[in-house]
Order: C-alpha cells, then structure tokens, then sequence
C-alpha cells in the first residue's frame, strides 16, 4: 500500500487517469488479507495442539505414556488460570518401539503435521527410544517446533547444532561424572575405570571425565582408564571384563547398561569381589530381573534426585485412578516427566498470551522455544530449570543397593539407601546420610588399587633363627673360655691362643648379621649395618688366619735358615691395619653409594612388595668391598698350600683350607642375597 500514492496535478502536467476498479479491488483485498494475517498474529488462540509420539501399547514398559500426557492437558484446560481462553488438544501416533516400519511411518505423519497440517503441532513429546528420536529431533530443527523428553538421556541432545530445540526434564548421561569425581574425592580414590558405550554419550563422559581428572583444583589428577565396551557383543564386553581383572584398577564407573548374563560372567572372573567398588549411572531406576539381586547387591548408583513429597504422592494417587494407568506396575520419574511437559509447553504459552496482552506473542514454534528455555517451574517432579544446552538443572544422589534383611525378602523391598546427596549449584557432596555396604558385605570403603602384602620374613622362621644365633654365640663363648683356660696346652699354644680368641669374636660377628637379615630394610640402620658387621667379622677371622699362617711360612720356609722372630704385636698390627682398611673401603662405599632401603614390587607376586637395600654405585661395592676380600681369601688359600708339608704340631694348613673354603663357600651364597631378598626373604635368610 505504502509503493501507491495519488499525485495531486499541476499546472503543466495533466491530470492522472483515474484508477480502474479492478486495481482498487487488488489493492483493498491485499489490505484486507494483510490486515486479518496481523490480527491473527496478535489474537490467542482458540486451539493449539501439541505432537506426541510415544508408545502406545500399553504393555510398553513405560506404558500409558499419553494417557499421562493428556491427564496435564485436561488438568490445564480446566484451569482458567493458565490458558483461559485456549484449548490445549493432543496429536497421538505410536513410535513403533518395536517396528521400524511403525516409526518410519511416524516419521512421515509427524513431517506432515509439522508442515502441512492445517492445525500444525506447536511443539512434540518423544517416545522412549533414541534411534527414532534423534531423527525426529533433527526433523524439529529444521521446522522449528520444540522437542521436549522426560526419558532420552542421550548426550547426542546436547549437541545445539543439531539439536537446538530440544529440551528434557532428565539430566545427560554425562551430568554424572561430576558426581563421581566428587565421590572419589570423599573417599580418597585417585584410580579408576570408566566403562562406556561407543556412542555420544559414552564420548561425552570419556572426554568429561579427562577433563576433570586433569582439575587439580579440589584434589589430587585422576589416573583413569578409559575402556569402551558393547555390551551386546559378548566377544567385545568380555575382552573389557578380563583387561579390568588384570589391571590394577579397583574402582569401576560403569555408564552401560548389563544384563545377567554380563553380570554373571563378572562374578565367574572374580569382578563381584569385596575387592572392587562398582558406581553406576544407567540403570539406578530400571527395573531389574530377579536373577540380578546378587549381582548388584553392594553397588552404588548415581541418579538424579527423584520425585518424592505430598505433591507428588498426590499425583501418583491421582494417577492411578485414570483407566489406563491399570496396565502400569509403578509410576515412577518418568511418567511425572511426561505430566510436567504439559505444564511446562502451557506456562510458556501463558508467558506468550497474557504476560503483555497489549503485546501477543504470536503462536509459533520458534517464539515457544523462547519461552521455554526461561522454564522455572515446581512440577510434580520437583524444581524445573533449563541450562543453555536444553538440559535441567537438577541435583543427584549417590544410592547403594543393599540386602534386605532377612535376605530372604523380595527383591521389591530392597532399599536403595540414599548415601550422598549432590550439589549441582555448589558442585559438592553432602555429609553421609546412610553408610554404604559394597560388596560381599563389605563395611569398609575399598581402596582404589588392590591391597598390596608386604613380603617379609616370617616371624616363626626368624624366631628359629635367632635361637641359632643364640646358641652359636654360647658355643663362641665356651670355645672363647676353653681355650682361655687351656692357654698353655701345647697345642693350643702353637696355635696363637689370642689369635684364637680373635677368630671366636669374629664369629660372633658374623653370627649378629643373622638378627640384621631378619629384619625388615625400612627399619633404622638395618642397611648399612648388614655390611658393616658382615665385613669386619669376616676381617676378624680371616685376618688372623693370614698372620698366623704369614708366622709359620716366614720360619718354615726360610730358604737362608735365617732365624725369625715375628712377635704377636707385630701381627696385631697387621690384622688392626686390615681392619682399619676396610672401615676406610666402608666409609668411601658409604660416600659413594649409600645403602639405603627402598620399597619395591616382589619379582613374580602379584600385588606384592618388599624392603630391600639399594645402592646408587654398583661399581664402587665390587671395588671397595667385595675385591679385598677375594684377595684375601685367595692370599690366604696360598699361604696354606705352602706351610702343607710342616710337622704337624704346627702344621694347621688342612683347617685353614677348611676354614677358607667354609667362608669362601658362604661369601659366594651370601653375594646373591640381596636379589633373593627381592623375591624369597625366608629363603634368603
């Protein structure tokens, strides 16, 4: 109207030709048309009418769904609060939950409301299967009409490119692993499993859960690993069962969905144990076949908050007096989802009719959608608030199967205990309301890694042991007497009587370090003294043996017959300055490489350590403590073999070669120890 003027005429134009009736009747009716589509947009409407595809049978496990659908809708059209001068009318087709020719034909007639209709659907409710869902989902986007779900909660929603009108009163299957990272925290855990589907979702809580395992900001990172399992696929979930067995994992996050024969062969692999702790999030609210009662006995199970309260019971009670509600064993969250959509779709509604009545929203799904997404509401469910991504901002709870008692009862009157309650706003557990049972029973909170034994030497052994040692040192000792008492006895005098005694004290040396290798290495001392003691007893011994036998090859074997004097003095100083050497040798050792005990995996026991004494310089232990002493008994050894043909009053070559070999022999077993002490400490001692 606005490109139509009239030109008044001027002196030297003449004047315009009038305009012909049939282009005054073009213009008026573009008017008119104009005119009635804008007080249309601008008037409530009498009718609108909501899509649904859901299941109709009522045998469905959710059953009845629309009969709940519509109870919402008579519920609002007889209030005249809401919408009082709106009639809210529901389009119904079946999902064809079992049939995919059923949902392709639902499909087509759910495009043809959307488009065609002359009574086009304002928004649509989903069924309970994501397959069909997801298509219909993308469907909604191009025609722009909402797409709201109490039940499918499937992380591909989340996704607002595809998904942008979509919108669900039940949290995404990744909105638990906050709670989970919040519920290892509470209980120390920094190891475990993330089981999920190869999916969106499963993708989803994989990558939510790297994210939040590297956030050190309450904690410790997380070492987790991530396993994808199908666990329709028996090849598949028992190739993932068994790389948990294996692992060293003890605390398993299970977003899938199992059956029976999935738990069954979990306990025949012995992932049921008092060893593990199993936290689910997908099907804390399913029902569960009576074969599974023992199965998940002892798991814990992160939900959102459920309906509860005077409101709710007094729907459920009102619900269960509609006609199609009889074929429904339970009416649980989701069926109260199903109620509050309608409500949900009426309050945006009434936000577009009668918040401005100067100012009518126009009745589209693109203007509902706006509305929408500022829902704050209290439905039968509880609280409902939306986030950016269509998704409600819901609390959690953690709840943990446990027996009735007697165990007998039906599995119906199981509990599942509330343990912990979630924070979504505050991000934070809440103190415990009921203390869990996991597995088999167990009271205790199970660690995250497996319990690991501490291999060490048996008490009773050690006990033996000592009582050796004991009396080794007695024998010593009434040895040390008899030859103090027999001092002048021919042979014992030929044989250096304080040399003797010098030899018993390193004996009793030597037997101490039993008492040392019994003891676990952690313990004060116990590293660097086993050298020590080991190291100046055999000086003690072998020392003097060398003297001796040094004296009798020096007189004996003296080619110029020269008359020999070597005092006892002379070979004291002699056996002190190889004592003071190898206190020298020790002392650089302890520089160089320090023994010090360290805590290791036992080599070939599983979830096994042990306490054993490292040194950082190998080289400098071949060097400086284990060479002299080579030399020694090799220099010895040849001294024996010399003085061999002496009379035998003083011929003691046979005993020292005994001697040698005896210590030799030990010293050759002994070398060896400390890897034995790795895997074997009974043994070793």
């Amino acid at each position: 109207l606005r490109s139509i003027s009239v030109t008044q005429p001027t002196p030297t134009q003449p004047p315009s030709p009038p305009m012909d009736s049939k282009r005054l009747v073009l213009v008026l009716s573009l008017a008119v048309i104009i005119g009635c589509t804008l007080t249309a947009a601008a008037t409530v409407p009498k009718e609108v009418y909501i899509g649904a595809v859901l299941p109709l049978g009522a045998s469905v496990g959710f059953g009845a769904l629309s009969d709940l659908t519509q109870m919402a809708l008579d519920d609002i059209n007889n209030s005249t609060a809401i919408l009082p001068n709106t009639t809210l009318k529901l389009y119904v087709n079946s999902s064809g939950y079992y049939s995919p020719n059923n949902a392709l034909r639902s499909w087509i007639w759910q495009t043809q409301t959307w488009s065609g209709n002359s009574k086009p659907a304002i928004a649509v409710i989903s069924g309970i299967h994501a397959t069909p869902a997801v298509a219909m989902s993308y469907m909604a986007t191009e025609y722009k009409v909402p797409f709201l779900s109490p039940v499918l909660a499937d992380d591909v929603f989340s996704n607002k490119q595809h998904h942008s009108y979509f919108y669900r009163t039940i949290p995404p299957t990744s909105a638990g692993t906050d709670v989970f990272v919040a519920l290892m925290r509470k209980y120390g855990w920094t190891r475990a499993v993330v089981l999920a589907t190869d999916d969106d979702s499963g993708r989803s809580i994989h990558s939510t859960m790297t994210t939040l395992a590297k956030d050190t900001s309450t904690g410790p990172a997380l070492d987790l690993l991530l396993l994808t399992v199908d666990m329709k696929n028996k090849e598949d979930y028992e190739a993932k069962f068994q790389t948990i067995k294996d692992s060293s994992y003890r605390v398993v996050f299970s977003t899938t969905s199992g059956g029976h024969t999935q738990f069954e062969y979990m306990r025949s692999i012995g992932l049921l144990k008092k060893e593990y702790a199993w936290v689910a999030n997908a099907w804390c609210d399913n029902p569960i076949n009576t074969l599974m009662h023992d199965d998940v006995a002892g798991f814990m199970c992160i939900r959102p908050v459920p309906a509860a309260g005077p409101t709710w019971n007094a729907w459920v009670a009102r619900a269960k007096q509609r006609p199609m509600q009889k074929f429904v064993p339970s009416i649980g969250f989701y069926q109260g989802g199903y109620y509050d959509i309608g409500w949900i779709i009426a309050n945006a509604l009434h936000k577009m009719f009668h918040a401005n009545a100067s100012n009518v929203v126009a009745a589209t799904g693109e203007n509902l959608k706006t509305y929408l997404a500022q829902t704050d509401m209290t439905g039968v469910i509880g609280q409902i608030k939306f986030d950016a991504l269509g998704n409600p901002v819901r609390d959690f709870q953690v709840v943990n199967y446990q027996m009735p008692t007697p165990s007998t009862l039906p599995f119906v009157l199981w509990w599942n205990r509330v343990v912990f309650t979630y924070s979504m706003s505050d991000k934070k557990l809440s103190e415990q309301v009921t203390a869990p049972v996991f597995l088999e029973g167990r009271t205790t909170v199970p660690t995250d890694a497996p319990v690991r034994t501490l291999l060490r030497v048996s008490g009773g052994l050690y006990f033996v042991f000592l009582s050796l040692m004991a009396i080794g040192i007695v024998l010593a000792a009434v040895f040390a007497i008899f030859i103090q008492l027999n001092a002048n006895h021919p042979v014992i005098r030929s044989s250096s009587p304080l040399f003797c005694q010098i030899i018993v004290l390193g004996s009793i040396i030597l037997l101490c370090t039993i008492a040392v290798v019994g003891l676990d290495k952690d313990t004060a001392g116990v590293c660097e003294s086993l050298p020590l003691l080991a190291s100046v007893g055999f000086w003690l011994i072998v020392a003097p043996l060398f003297a001796k036998t040094y004296r009798l090859h020096k007189i004996f074997n003296n080619k110029k017959l020269r008359i020999q004097k070597i005092p006892n003095s002379r070979l004291l100083m002699e056996v002190g300055s190889s004592i003071v050497m190898e206190l020298i040798c020790f002392t650089l050792f302890v520089q160089f490489g320090r023994p010090t005990s360290r805590l290791i995996a036992a080599e070939g026991k599983l979830y096994t350590d042990v306490w054993v004494c490292d040194n950082e310089a190998s080289a400098a232990w071949w060097v400086l403590f284990v060479a002299p002493k080579a030399l020694m008994l090799v220099a010895s050894g040849r001294l024996a073999y010399q003085v061999r043909h002496l009379v035998h009053s003083f011929n003691e070559s046979k005993q020292i070669a005994y001697t040698i070999y005896t210590i030799g022999l030990l010293s050759l077993i002994a070398l060896p120890l400390g890897q034995m002490q790795r895997t074997a400490p009974d043994s070793a001692l």
